[in-house]
């Protein structure tokens, strides 16, 4: 498997246990002198003096973080830090020339003298590059792509940085969002469709608290109007932490840049006008406050608010399949139309601060605050022929069988879900530069509380007959023959059968401390460090699925509205017929809670199964050097990591007839040791053409749910379902390679390949406890067994390509245009134990594209973006039968594996500058309404859920200072 330690011990399940502590405290020192004596590169020490300074944009006087700062014709330099500060040290004595560059700003060069021991102070302005014509809103984009240009180009691993003007182009309301429009990435915190639980999510450095068991991250719920610079590294370095399989996305919030005074103000609101009434009005407020009110001392302040509503209308199917005696055929088992609003508030405010009370040390304080809440609400009908039904059907149509005379029931659903997502972030540290060394340290702290409910009510009404038609399989329909007048039946027919009530709640607190040193030498640096980081998560999980004893009547409870159509199409219009006022619906079922009936086989099973505690206590060593030689600048490290975490679930059994019977905990500790090699070469072919080469090696760590130990013993199905504890890490080995070229008139062109080889995949499945069972389950002989297992191997490869770039060599009004564009394309081959033949991972979509074009003049811009994605593997099926797709033989068995549909996605941005300051803002989102299915096998004959998004609209207005 690749692993150099693999140190376990598993008291709970008869592992042998590890030596004492001074065992793991040895094996890091020793590693760390290993690391040292391997990587620590010779310093020459001659006369030497020191260059210090700040380089700043010429115009407004803004500080310019990421600026190359070399002594020319040598490997000597720095880069800015973000107050714009350099500092380069064991610069030869005698006449030099400093030569400081930024993207998208003229180059500007210094004649200095150094003298052994002295140190001389040069500081820089650079006038932009500005392209003729264009005014203050144009150099204001520039500026800000130039920064996050300038810190991609600077950084020694392979990232992509978006900054806060490009997203104010974009139609993006939070971060999630945001991160969709760059390259490889989908779905939120999913890069390169790893997964989006390997990722490692942080705000200004700081580690988030993860808001599910599965170590993902939700940053929908932090707005964008609170961000500076949104990075995605791809390729870590051992300074970092290497549970970061996919890499690492960090969030930059707002804070001034290097003494100046900066101010946003953003108000506006929109609607979505077909749901007006029902959703409300969107809304968006912002402000931030930075200032640096001395030369040593600044800080910022933030706040933000969204009202964001969502509508969407679906229809869900299910198959079956029957044989009328010429072989077996498919048949609508099921049909569901939805109706779903779902409004989200969100709420954030930050603060930073930071204080340099000398030229060599530098204090910050930093935190932010989100909270997110929702209550989505959703009604549906549903159709619900028995297996009996399907005694008559029209012979002549044997490829799309109508039901004429299906008897079943008819079903009416209204849920509401009430959610919140709390996250907190802080961190204090500081940074020290001594003569010899330089030495961070911080402190953090990130936490997390996930909470949803759900009130789920369901209405029958039963003895119905049906006729369908199938015609069209991604829009079938239905209708009651008991009622030849309606689509539906009365609300006096239908009676409440069962309420669906259940609530999630996951905490997560993440204690982490480092101290980092840096050792300036001839060819380069030398940094080593260590950390120490603790993880608390606890999962609480309740389910209360109740039968009443005496039904009530949905006429007899509140309705609001008179019905909805949806999905309205020439062939097939469907209809909601009520809306039932939830909150009414929740007081009725407390009330009526004494005279129901609660299903103890669900609740135990969700309860015991969905409860745990995790602590994990991860201590790291590294060393790393950076050396530049001419035109090729190396990184190669180690970095070890030590993992001694213990896991807590419940132990649980529920007899034949569904009791429940009791549970009591159990504790599972597993400790593992892993070491991660780093090398990485970028080979400069010119200033601003490069290509970087990398390998480097990570580790995702299963979720918490799929550690805990627990396990529910089943007696009536009998079947157990556990955790595994035993899982290993999935470890990566990565390999990159990229071009890149950046034009000075802030663009870029970039081309990348990349592969990961993984080892110890993580997938659940189902085995059957036989004779040759091991473990405490091998007691159990004849029951199945559903838990999680190792795979062996599996790969993930595929290809980047990066362009932007003003259009400025246009003739006439098209030089005004720029334009963005990147494509991404993944592939992943893995093997499950019972395919015999191998597939792809879950979670990928082969290929993804995203564009945009700008078109800027005088005080107006205007912007489209385009996305576009291939369909999506969710989940992998069962097999089964396939009678009626022609390219098959019929009856052969396929793997009924769940996809979703690509995506499409055209949006808009229109931006007016009324003054120097103020400024009209219009976004047009989702203007294409699409539908989007969700299918099995094939989107042409087994569609599981069609659903139809719809378009919204904003306006406001912003200020800027």
């Amino acid at each position: 498997m690749n692993k150099q330690f693999n140190i376990r011990n598993q008291n709970s399940v008869g592992f042998k246990t590890l030596g004492e502590k001074k065992y793991s405290t040895l094996n890091l020192s020793v590693v760390l002198l290993i690391m040292m004596a391997i990587v620590v590169p010779a310093a020459v020490f001659a006369q030497t003096g020191t260059i210090t300074g700040q380089v700043f944009d010429a115009e407004t006087g803004e500080s310019l973080p990421g600026a190359t700062v070399m002594i020319k014709e040598t490997n000597y330099g720095a880069a800015t830090d973000v107050d714009g500060r350099y500092t380069v040290r064991r610069v030869p004595v005698g006449d030099q020339v400093l030569v400081v560059r930024y993207i998208g700003y003229h180059p500007q060069e210094f004649n200095l003298t150094i003298e052994d021991g002295e140190s001389v102070e040069q500081n820089a302005t650079l006038n932009i590059d500005q392209v003729e014509g264009e005014d203050l809103i144009i150099v204001a984009q520039q500026r800000g792509q130039a920064r996050a240009l300038t810190m991609q180009r600077q950084s020694v691993n392979i990232k992509s940085v978006m900054s806060s003007e490009q997203l104010d182009r974009m139609t993006t309301t939070n971060v999630s969002d945001a991160l969709s429009r760059m390259a490889g990435m989908h779905g939120g915190t999913n890069i390169r469709g790893v997964g989006s639980g390997m990722s490692n999510v942080t705000i200004d450095g700081q580690r988030m608290g993860t808001t599910g068991d599965n170590r993902s991250v939700d940053l929908s719920s932090i707005s964008s109007d609170m961000v500076r610079d949104l990075e995605v590294i791809k390729v870590i370095t051992p300074d970092m932490d290497a549970d970061a399989l996919a890499g690492v996305i960090n969030v930059s919030t707002r804070r001034p840049i290097g003494g100046n005074r900066d101010i946003n103000v953003r108000l506006g609101g929109g609607s979505i006008p077909r749901y007006q009434d029902v959703v409300g009005s969107s809304a968006r407020a912002s402000f931030s406050f930075g200032d640096s009110p001395r030369d040593n001392f600044s800080y910022a302040l933030n706040f933000s608010y969204q009202r964001t509503p969502s509508v969407s209308e679906s229809i869900n199917h299910s198959w079956t399949i029957r044989n009328f005696g010429d072989g077996p055929v498919d048949l609508l088992s099921g049909l569901t139309t939805t109706l779903q609003f779902n409004p989200r508030e969100r709420y954030g405010t930050g603060a930073q601060l930071t204080f340099q009370p000398t030229d060599r040390t530098t204090f910050h304080v930093q935190g932010m605050f989100n909270i997110m809440t929702g209550e989505s609400t959703r009604y549906g009908k549903n159709y619900n022929p028995t297996a009996r039904g399907w005694v008559t059907q029209d012979s002549t149509t044997l490829s799309s069988p109508t039901c004429i005379s299906c008897s079943g029931s008819v079903s009416y659903n209204a849920q509401m879900e009430p959610s919140t997502t709390n996250q907190y972030t802080f961190r204090a540290g500081g940074r020290h530069l001594f003569d010899s060394f330089d030495m961070d340290y911080n402190l953090g702290w990130g936490h997390s509380r996930a909470f949803g409910e759900r009130y789920g009510f369901n209405f029958s009404s039963g003895g119905h007959n049906f006729k369908t038609n199938t015609d069209d399989r991604h829009h079938p329909t239905y209708s009651v023959l008991t009622h030849p007048n309606t689509l539906f039946p009365r609300s006096r027919d239908f009676d409440l059968s069962s309420v669906d009530n259940r609530w999630d709640e996951d905490y997560d607190n993440e204690l982490s401390a480092t101290i980092d040193f840096n050792v300036p030498a001839t060819l380069g640096s030398f940094k080593f460090g260590a950390s120490s980081r603790m993880t608390l998560k606890d999962g609480n999980s309740e389910r209360y699925d109740m039968q009443f004893r005496n039904p009530a009547r949905l006429s007899n409870l509140d309705v609001i509205g008179d019905g909805w159509t949806i999905m309205d199409r020439p062939h097939a219009t469907y209809n909601i017929p009520w809306l039932m006022d939830l909150d009414a619906g929740r007081e009725f079922y407390k009330s009526q809670y004494p005279n129901m009936r609660l299903d103890e086989e669900t609740w135990a099973h969700h309860r015991e199964t969905q409860t745990y505690y995790a602590k994990e206590h991860t201590s790291a060593l590294y060393g790393m050097t950076t050396l530049t030689y001419d035109w090729i600048k190396f990184l190669g490290g180690l970095r070890f990591e030590y993992a001694d975490n213990t896991y807590t679930g419940r132990d649980g059994e529920t007899d034949i007839g569904g009791r429940f019977l009791g549970a009591t905990d159990t504790t599972a500790v597993n400790r593992n040791a892993f070491l991660f090699p780093n090398a990485q070469f970028v080979f400069s072919l010119s200033n601003l053409t490069s290509v970087r080469i990398a390998y480097s090696r990570s580790i995702g760590r299963p979720s918490f749910t799929q550690l805990s130990p627990t396990r529910m013993l089943h007696h009536y199905f009998t079947r157990i379902t556990r955790g595994n504890p035993e899982l290993n890490p999935m470890t990566s080995n990565n390999f990159d390679f990229i071009f890149e070229h950046y034009f000075m008139n802030v663009g870029e062109f970039t081309v990348g390949l990349f592969y990961k080889d993984l080892n110890d995949f993580v997938y659940r499945a189902t085995r059957f406890i036989n004779a040759d069972y091991v473990g405490a389950e091998a007691a159990y002989q004849g029951w199945d067994d559903v838990t999680y297992f190792n795979g062996d191997e599996a790969t993930v490869y595929g290809a980047e390509v990066s362009w932007q770039q003003s259009l400025e060599f246009l003739p006439g009004f098209l030089s005004n245009l720029s334009t963005f564009a990147n494509y991404t394309h993944t592939r992943s081959v893995t093997e499950i134990d019972e395919r015999p033949e191998k597939v792809s991972m879950t979670g990928q979509r082969p290929h993804m594209v995203n564009s945009g074009l700008d078109y800027n003049q005088g005080g107006f811009s205007a912007s489209v973006f385009f996305s576009w994605s291939t369909p999506q593997l969710n989940s992998y099926g069962d097999p089964r039968p396939v009678p009626e797709i022609p390219y098959i033989n019929q009856g052969q068995v396929v793997y009924f594996d769940g996809y979703s549909d690509g995506r499409r996605n055209l949006s808009a941005a229109l931006r007016y500058r009324i003054s120097n300051n103020f400024r009209i803002w219009l976004d047009a989102n989702n203007l294409l309404a699409e539908q989007v299915a969700n299918y099995n096998y094939d989107r042409e004959y087994y569609p599981s859920s069609i659903r139809y998004f719809t378009r919204n609209f904003s306006l406001g207005i912003r200020y800027n200072l």
